[in-house]
């Protein structure tokens, strides 16, 4: 039995479960407690080693081309756009919104002023805050590492590869952790569902549509009219082209995972030339994770809603940057977005004891969410293309006439 199948089945019956008992108890709290505290002990250490990695591949003399900058924008501008449209959504069905959950006696941040928020994204101990679990700290640290690690050109390369290698084991260990999902998540569901009852699930229902909706709304007008008007590329013939790439984005949410198939798609389907469909989408199953960043900010303001928490302009802004550094840093595996939400509610001061609320739907959203990864990085691979006017085999079955 695949593992999803698993996850969902335990969803299926911790709801159950939960429904017929009618109240929590503190074991199954302490169970699905364990599984998140072991999602997140690895937060940290994948996505310092994986943004090291990643911005010493992408600022590689070779690649700061013409197609790496133009990847690059596309990239940004998309991800933009889903966060916009995510807190758009959000704001409008506002999911979370009643529930009346109670914050922890120890809350996770505080609130600071917007410049304050901003100072506080430089560590003076990068090792203390790899300890206090401050991420976008990390973050930071990462990035000027890595730069100071692409100056050292050959002497360097020893250190990228110790953290190439750390990248892989923090996945690896990741995938271990995520073999205890259908025990954490029945345990997660049968302890909320006991204490909230039918309320949580139609709040949980109403999360869902929020994270569909966008999504739909990124991959139906966003990527459309990117398809059509700028790779002049036919749309139906364009989602005909991705299917088999799509199917397999679904069964395995993992963009790393369906990276073959959707370059196999991307270079016999639509004739793009074969060094700028592997760049572009290699480059991009790392860091352009749009349907992440719609289900990172969904969660964050489902949370927000379900505590009572009015978030401030600067708290807004804060999400938007923090939401766009982590949907970058996430490894494009099931279940790093679990691990990756900690950081947005982190940086904002949202409690942590929230993600027990929406981990036993995750996989429900996660599966289009990577869908929508994996057909972003194909339609700026032909946007790309087209700029570069290099899609020479481009079959008339797939372009406009």
């Amino acid at each position: 039995m695949k593992p999803w199948i698993k996850v969902v089945i335990a969803l299926f019956l911790g709801s159950v479960f939960g429904l017929v008992t009618g109240q929590s108890f503190p074991l199954l709290e302490r169970i699905g407690q364990v599984f998140i505290d072991l999602l997140k002990m690895s937060v940290g250490l994948i996505v310092f080693s994986s943004i090291i990695t990643g911005v010493c591949h992408i600022s590689c003399p070779a690649k700061l081309k013409r197609i790496g900058l133009r990847s690059l924008l596309f990239f940004v501008l998309t991800t933009l756009i889903a966060i916009f449209n995510s807190i758009c959504v959000s704001f409008w069905i506002r999911p979370g919104e009643g529930l009346g959950m109670v914050l922890p006696k120890n809350p996770t941040g505080v609130s600071l002023s917007m410049m304050e928020q901003i100072f506080a994204l430089f560590p003076s101990n990068p090792f203390a805050s790899l300890a206090q679990g401050n991420i976008l700290q990390v973050i930071v640290f990462a990035t000027f590492f890595a730069c100071a690690l692409m100056t050292c050109k050959e002497k360097g390369e020893p250190v990228l590869k110790f953290f190439e290698s750390l990248m892989e084991v923090m996945i690896r260990l990741t995938q271990i952790v995520m073999r205890f999902a259908p025990i954490g998540v029945f345990a997660l569901m049968a302890s909320s569902i006991g204490q909230m009852g039918l309320e949580l699930l139609q709040k949980l229902f109403l999360y869902l549509c929020c994270n569909y909706l966008a999504l739909a709304f990124q991959l139906f007008v966003v990527y459309s009219f990117c398809v059509y008007f700028l790779a002049n590329v036919s749309i139906f013939k364009f989602f005909k082209a991705m299917k088999d790439a799509v199917i397999y984005a679904l069964s395995t949410c993992s963009s790393s995972a369906t990276l073959p198939i959707s370059l196999d798609c991307v270079r016999t389907n639509l004739g793009v030339p074969k060094e700028i469909a592997g760049f572009v989408l290699s480059i991009g199953s790392t860091i352009n994770m749009n349907g992440a960043a719609i289900g990172q900010i969904s969660c964050a303001l489902f949370i927000a809603q379900a505590y009572g928490i009015q978030l401030s302009f600067s708290s807004i802004l804060l999400l938007i940057l923090s939401t766009f550094l982590s949907a970058v840093g996430a490894a494009g595996i099931p279940g790093a977005s679990i691990m990756m939400m900690s950081i947005i509610l982190s940086a904002v001061g949202l409690p942590l004891e929230g993600i027990l609320l929406v981990a036993g739907v995750d996989r429900l959203r996660e599966m289009f969410s990577t869908v929508v990864n994996v057909l972003g990085d194909a339609v700026a691979a032909i946007y790309v293309a087209k700029k570069e006017q290099e899609v020479v085999e481009l079959s008339s079955e797939f372009a406009i006439s």
